[in-house]
């Protein structure tokens, strides 16, 4: 019967290290998808992004 608790104990350990990997993982999947969410940052800099797609515009009709 000994062996049986330290194998419950690590059993235990193990799905609370599981869970916190998953808690981790999905809060790193959120800033991830945070980081590239084109449409938020074209809302906090419309002017920059309106400035950018004009010079972009400008350089193709040029070059054409």
């Amino acid at each position: 019967m000994n062996a049986a608790l330290p194998r419950e104990a690590l059993e235990a350990r193990i799905a609370r290290e599981r869970e916190a990997l998953a808690e981790a993982l999905g809060d790193l999947r959120e800033q991830a998808r945070a980081g590239l969410d084109l449409r938020q940052r074209v809302r906090e800099r419309p002017t920059a992004w309106l400035g950018g797609a004009l010079l972009v515009g400008f350089v193709l009709g040029v070059r054409s």
